[in-house]
């Protein structure tokens, strides 16, 4: 059976940022300028916008989510969607209009992200609320459709509520085909779920119909008494050019077998059914070692197949099996960025951008670009593209970064920002940044 590939196409504008930036981006120049569009004030605007991407469409407006703030409802908010439009003048800042607040419970909470289709609708998932059996619901998969005339109000309708238990809890990270399937992981809780699954949520094919979920692969884990798995905890999903999916566990794969030892992940593969009906099939592409400590993202997938990740300590490529350290973030000597969370994103140059959550200068966190070497010989080049300063400026950038227009680079940062908030002595509740090409 032939599997809808994911190309930008007329069902999804932007739905995965790490391909379409395969695709369509230009490499940045090298005298970037980072500006703050927006800091996030805590309350009812959202905060802490963590590792969700953004989304830009065709007109420069971006779109995200935060998983707290907005309703009081919950505890610290039950997050929100928003709006952010570009500024009037380069150089200024955006205008924030929250799209949607959640209000908890059965309408959901803590969403993790959003997907922009060709009729400008929105949607997500939330880790919280529905009907499952879950403590405060296993999740929701929702749609905020616009308005019909400018300055109306955004219309919000629950599509699917995940049931939880072996079937599966909300996923998240969400990447489309080009028949507007979905598809995302969920780390598990219990039962045949407790390592992680990798889900499929099809599409309606009429007026009436319901979304339905298919778990695409449940994996395993490592055995009793056994050292080696398919992986647990998956932390994302990308498509190649054939339709197959690739993503990073956090854990499984190579386990020490001494007593409490260690699981370092893999980085795996699942390729479609040949025939209508048949299942997807899992191998892992490599596992890793103490030496390489554990995945903390997705992966992207470049034109020639080399599979790009980070851990820890590094950002990797895998090419045929073998895994090379395009650059270590082990340290932060001379301000070289250190702890890389979230997944790099490509050009068609080749190049690889990514964030560091510390290190930097001001160890707040860094944007860089990593140049492929000229020759065999030769090791790949980091540029600094922004160190993070903290206050004002942001710091701990946790979400992969996008590619807007030109070539620009829009990301959040986690915390920083206004002095609305206060975490570990540290105030801000987040940022969005531009960094721009000139």
């Amino acid at each position: 059976m032939t599997r809808p590939q994911f190309f930008p196409s007329p069902q999804w504008l932007l739905a995965a940022p790490i391909i379409v930036v395969i695709l369509v981006a230009s490499a940045l120049a090298t005298s970037p300028t980072e500006t703050v569009l927006y800091r996030f004030q805590g309350g009812t605007d959202g905060d802490f916008p963590l590792n969700s991407p953004l989304v830009v469409d065709h007109a420069g407006n971006l779109y995200g989510t935060t998983p707290g703030g907005g309703d009081t409802n919950c505890t610290s908010g039950c997050g929100t969607v928003f709006q952010l439009s570009p500024p009037a003048q380069p150089g200024g800042s955006g205008t924030e209009t929250v799209l949607y607040r959640f209000q908890g419970g059965a309408d959901g909470s803590s969403p993790t992200g959003v997907l922009l289709d060709a009729h400008g609708n929105l949607i997500g998932t939330t880790l919280n609320g529905g009907s499952g059996p879950c403590t405060n619901g296993c999740g929701t998969l929702f749609q905020l459709s616009p308005p019909a005339a400018t300055g109306g109000n955004w219309t919000k309708s629950v599509l699917y509520e995940f049931p939880g238990g072996a079937n599966g809890f909300a996923i998240g990270g969400l990447i489309a085909d080009s028949a507007g399937n979905l598809y995302g992981v969920n780390i598990g809780a219990d039962g045949a779920g407790a390592n992680g699954a990798v889900a499929e949520l099809t599409l309606p094919g009429g007026p009436g119909d319901s979304w339905t979920e298919t778990v695409l692969y449940r994996f395993k884990g490592v055995p009793r008494y056994q050292s080696i798995g398919d992986g647990s905890r998956p932390l994302g999903l990308t498509f190649d050019r054939e339709g197959n999916l690739f993503g990073a566990t956090f854990a499984g794969g190579f386990c020490q077998l001494f007593e409490g030892g260690s699981c370092f992940g893999t980085v795996f593969e699942l390729t479609p059914p040949d025939r209508a009906g048949g299942g997807w099939t899992e191998s892992v592409v490599y596992r890793f070692r103490p030496r390489d400590q554990n995945p903390t993202a997705g992966v992207a997938v470049g034109t020639d197949g080399s599979i790009y990740g980070v851990t820890y300590v590094e950002v990797y490529q895998v090419v045929a099996g073998r895994l090379i350290v395009l650059h270590n973030y082990g340290d932060n000597i001379n301000g070289n960025g250190k702890g890389p969370e979230a997944a790099p994103i490509l050009d068609r140059q080749g190049n690889v951008y990514g964030t560091t959550c510390v290190g930097g200068q001001f160890d707040d966190g860094i944007a860089f670009k990593l140049e492929p070497p000229g020759s065999a010989s030769a090791k790949w080049k980091q540029v600094v593209l922004h160190d993070f300063a903290g206050g004002s400026d942001g710091w701990c950038p946790l979400a992969p970064m996008i590619f807007g227009p030109g070539g620009v680079l829009y990301g959040t940062t986690n915390v920083g920002g206004s002095s609305g908030c206060i975490v570990d002595d540290s105030t801000g509740c987040g940022t969005v940044f531009e960094i721009a090409p000139y």
